[in-house]
């Protein structure tokens, strides 16, 4: 087995990449959530405890606990994109 070592930047280099490459084609925005699935669906099902959980939704920010299940459930399944 090899000893592969994975730099903690790499995965900063390649989000850099990536958006460098979105506005080299044209794109005009980007916009992104920095929270993890895991806390997205701890949201869904206490939302007591995340009534301050700041999401960006299709150019807006909103409190995710008052999002629908289905607007919830849409940012869930893209919150985590592999590089």
């Amino acid at each position: 087995m090899s000893d592969v070592r994975i730099n903690k930047n790499d995965g900063l280099k390649r989000f850099v990449s990536l958006i460098d490459r979105y506005f080299a084609a044209g794109g005009s925005q980007m916009q992104f959530n920095v929270v993890s699935r895991k806390t997205l669906l701890e949201a869904q099902k206490e939302p007591e405890k995340y009534s301050n959980l700041l999401v960006r939704v299709a150019g807006y920010s909103a409190y995710f606990t008052q999002l629908s299940k289905d607007v919830q459930q849409d940012i869930i399944e893209r919150t985590e994109e592999k590089l």
